[in-house]
């Protein structure tokens, strides 16, 4: 029997959330499920919401109530409240395709791991068209040897594409808190632990207008990108190797570069001799230096960052403290 826990982590998505749920319904060849419901201190009324629209229906419905702590924190609470072994995340404004699970849970039996991800694309709320609806045909799937050097290149996905066994998760620490978004860091512990598996299709749809989430807000988002590659080097994890450190500078300093660049105008600017001497001179120390490039995407100019760019627990002196 395949059993799937979903977790879904909502802030202020009330009208996105009738949606989700039809999504998370209509997932194909799962026997049993149950559907978490992390609501990150919403002002508007998307627990009234939720439980409207799973009132009748037969899978079991957990709701948490948390004050606004981040996503990552409500990826916790979820995973801990989940019975069953193989998790599932979504995204309070997105989709998954049918086949999300599993085509997800079938590419980590193909290959004796322990999580995959799968590609997504994007549709519109107001759209004509029904995206569950999207003709489909089975997927090519791979194990992913070096999944870390993928997602420290470019971080193609988000949680809703992700799907993990529940002990795995917790093995390699979970979410980490003192991150709003789960994506980048979870991605990157996955796959520093463990190999994972990529499943060539669609199991994920992101709506086109939602210019709330953390992606919309592009130095916040680069910041925290740089953020979790900055964290996962001190953590030490068991696949991480020099040469992952010295491309996540490379990548660090490039990302500083460019978008002081765009955001700030001039071509000359504090991080282009940190670009220019990545090949012709290399800083000694590159895990300080991906630490220096954090700067380039605060509006202050600052390595740390504003309180409200933190998680709330930040500001509560719940999360664990950072620099």
């Amino acid at each position: 029997m395949t059993a799937v826990s979903y977790v879904i982590t909502v802030f202020n998505k009330e009208e996105y959330l009738s949606e989700v749920i039809r999504s998370l319904e209509a997932q194909v060849d799962i026997e049993e499920r149950e559907y978490i419901f992390v609501d990150d201190g919403s002002s508007d009324n998307s627990v009234a919401v939720i439980k409207e629209c799973t009132r009748d229906l037969e899978a079991k419905t957990i709701i948490i109530e948390q004050e606004n702590l981040g996503a990552s924190w409500g990826t916790n609470a979820g995973v801990e409240a989940a019975s069953h072994e193989w998790i599932k995340l979504c995204d309070g404004d997105d989709l998954l395709t049918p086949h999300s699970s599993i085509w997800l849970i079938k590419a980590c039996e193909k290959f004796g791991v322990h999580h995959a991800w799968g590609h997504s694309s994007y549709f519109e709320w107001q759209g004509e068209e029904d995206p569950l609806t999207r003709k489909v045909v089975e997927p090519t799937m791979e194990v992913m040897e070096d999944g870390l050097r993928f997602f420290i290149r470019n971080n193609p996905a988000n949680s809703t594409c992700m799907l993990f066994k529940k002990s795995y998760y917790q093995e390699i620490g979970g979410c980490d808190p003192r991150l709003v978004s789960p994506d980048q860091m979870l991605f990157f512990r996955l796959f520093a632990y463990g190999k994972g598996a990529r499943v060539f299709g669609d199991v994920g749809l992101l709506p086109h207008a939602a210019p709330d989430r953390l992606s919309a807000q592009k130095g916040r988002s680069r910041y925290e990108s740089v953020l979790a590659m900055y964290f996962t080097i001190l953590e030490k994890p068991p696949l991480l190797t020099d040469e992952h450190i010295d491309y996540a500078y490379q990548r660090a300093v490039s990302r500083a570069e460019r978008f002081h660049r765009k955001v700030y105008g001039g071509l000359f600017n504090r991080f282009l001799w940190d670009h220019m001497r990545v090949r012709l001179k290399p800083h000694k120390d590159k895990v300080r230096a991906i630490k220096n490039c954090l700067a380039a995407f605060t509006p202050d100019g600052k390595i740390e960052r504003s309180e409200d760019w933190k998680p709330g627990a930040g500001k509560k002196g719940k999360a664990p403290a950072d620099f």
